[in-house]
């Protein structure tokens, strides 16, 4: 017997990190993969129970499907710890959309696929076949968001039946096949306006998307005290006229939005981001400390720098820093001038609030905080710099509550019965309506 299992997706694909809900699930992985030719596994008795209780860490698939070479793969963190530098990640020089690379395709289909054996496990049932019927809401960067590379988006996961065998042993694997009922794709950042006001619940939001009653309000705390505001929520920005400024890996990101529509006048973006100054860093980082790496991925720079967060630190953080710090402040300055030109172009008058987010924000903070905080300030323009506790998942949150919006069920609605759809999926739902309308009741 087949379990049948219907998702709701909220996908952001980033360049260093996906960061996807599912059902309500947030799942966070390194954005690699790597191509494998054997089974990784050498039993089932211990592989599969290890693998079941962390299916995210250990994943292995199989994939068949036209998006994507035929072959086995590991995805994540598996592929990053096992693999090191031999693992494929989303290409941040270059002009190359997400649409066009493997590497969205590929770790969305084992992620979904991971998540379907996860559930089924959960809920005791057999795990031996899935059918997934999945809606999705994903992004792609400002500038990469043209008619072409969304229809490229929606065709490779519509239009067919992905097959994806997730393998938990040496022979133990469970095949799960993954259709897209729909996908909507939107401009990187703009999700954010979402989850900004919304929490998980429709409410407005005070603090975590997925509200508990234990936690303390530092989402808000800063901005509120900056600007000597008292109990901020999610209300306060509701209508107000955001600049966004989505600092990733590869690009950052700078739409405008009014209320919760987007101002497609003012919707920009540059390439500049962490990812190309971890890149431009990692020689130094290795001339710094010869003995200590040969190379180094960017996914594995980041975590170094990262650990300055963390109770224990990398033991070359300082090394690593140094390495990094002066290519960040070229991206950096490149990052401001495009936002004062976009207030400029916008107009401050017209402009609330500047948001700050997105992954590239955590390293970049003490470089570039004092720089925007100052444009704003002349400008009279509030500065809302997200804290790194929320500021890398705030578009997949955003992405969650809209894929599960009346928003998306009418987008939906009006696609499903256009021209475009039917030549997708070769399905006709319009001509399948009219024929049922057609037909006469006794």
């Amino acid at each position: 017997m087949t379990l049948k299992l219907h998702m709701n997706i909220g996908n952001d694909i980033g360049n260093s990190e996906i960061d996807m809900y599912i059902n309500g699930q947030l799942i966070r992985q390194p954005n690699v993969y790597s191509l494998i030719g054997q089974m990784p596994w050498k039993d089932d008795d211990v592989e599969v129970q290890k693998n079941l209780k962390n299916i995210y860490d250990n994943l292995v698939v199989s994939i068949i499907s036209s998006a994507v070479p035929t072959g086995m793969y590991t995805v994540g963190t598996h592929a990053l710890k096992t693999k090191g530098e031999n693992v494929t990640n989303l290409y941040v020089k270059g002009n190359e959309s997400k649409s066009d690379q493997l590497v969205p395709y590929i770790n969305t289909l084992a992620l979904v696929a991971a998540r379907a054996v996860q559930e089924a496990h959960l809920a005791g049932e057999s795990l031996d076949e899935i059918k997934v019927v999945a809606d999705m809401g994903t992004a792609l960067p400002v500038k990469q968001c043209s008619p072409e590379n969304v229809a490229t988006y929606r065709k490779k996961f519509m239009s067919e039946t992905h097959t994806v065998t997730v393998h938990l042993g040496l022979t133990k694997k469970v095949n799960v096949s993954i259709d897209f009922d729909y996908v909507h794709v939107l401009q990187e950042g703009t999700p954010v306006t979402f989850a900004l006001q919304m929490d998980s619940e429709g409410n407005w939001r005070t603090n975590s998307y997925e509200p508990s009653s234990d936690e303390t309000n530092d989402l808000y705390s800063e901005f509120a005290e900056l600007y000597d505001l008292e109990d901020v929520d999610g209300s306060y920005f509701d209508g107000k006229n955001i600049l966004h400024v989505d600092m990733g890996d590869g690009t950052t990101d700078t739409p405008f939005t009014r209320g919760d529509a987007v101002d497609n006048d003012f919707c920009d973006g540059v390439n500049n981001g962490i990812g190309h100054a971890l890149r431009d860093a990692i020689p130094d980082l290795v001339s710094l400390a010869p003995h200590a790496f040969n190379s180094v991925t960017r996914q594995q720079y980041s975590e170094i720098l990262k650990s300055q967060y963390a109770p224990r630190k990398h033991k070359f953080l300082n090394e690593a820093i140094q390495a990094f710090n002066p290519h960040c402040e070229n991206q950096t300055t490149q990052i401001v001038h495009h936002v004062n030109d976009q207030v400029f172009k916008i107009g401050p008058n017209e402009i609330d609030v500047v948001v700050v987010y997105g992954g590239g924000s955590i390293l970049t903070r003490s470089i570039i905080f004092d720089k925007l905080k100052e444009m704003c300030d002349k400008t009279r323009i509030e500065l809302f710099y997200v804290p790194a506790k929320y500021a890398v998942t705030l578009n997949a949150e955003g992405l969650d509550y809209f894929v599960r919006s009346e928003i998306y069920a009418h987008l939906k609605k009006n696609y499903m019965s256009s021209a475009e759809y039917t030549a997708v999926t070769g399905k006709n739902n319009a001509a399948q309506k009219k024929k049922k309308d057609a037909t006469p009741t006794v």
